[in-house]
């Protein structure tokens, strides 16, 4: 991402179940993540080929939605309202650093994800797009 926000949650043994990776703004991210790009390339082409291209789908909706977010929480810590808790600190952390919506990609396979960005506030972009939006009040 960005190297500017990184949310993690851990549990009762002060072990890491998850974290919320965000880039405020796009157009850093992609700067700070080519050389990722070049070495991913270098070991697997078919890979590499999503990751430009999937960048240029989100640029349209910039300045708009400014920031990217990548999560990943253990199967086991989902379903019990900490995800929700930890995206709502990041919409506090956003909203503080006065960043106006959020863009993300989703695989329209994974319900559970869609489902959960909605309730948190984001909308398809368009039905089966993948792209899902959260403007921030």
């Amino acid at each position: 991402m960005d190297k500017e926000i990184c949310l993690i949650l851990k549990n009762d043994l002060d072990e890491v179940c998850g974290y919320i990776l965000c880039a405020k703004d796009l157009k850093v991210y992609e700067k700070n993540a080519y050389p990722y790009y070049l070495t991913l390339k270098e070991l697997d082409e078919v890979k590499a080929e999503r990751f430009p291209n999937a960048n240029r789908e989100l640029e349209r909706f910039y300045p708009e939605y400014p920031a990217h977010i990548h999560i990943d929480i253990l199967e086991e810590y989902t379903g019990n309202g900490v995800c929700s808790k930890l995206m709502q600190a990041l919409f506090e952390v956003l909203k503080e650093e006065k960043v106006p919506g959020i863009c993300v990609l989703v695989d329209t396979n994974n319900k559970r994800a869609v489902r959960f960005y909605e309730k948190m506030g984001f909308k398809a972009f368009e039905e089966n797009s993948g792209i899902m939006l959260c403007k921030l009040d």
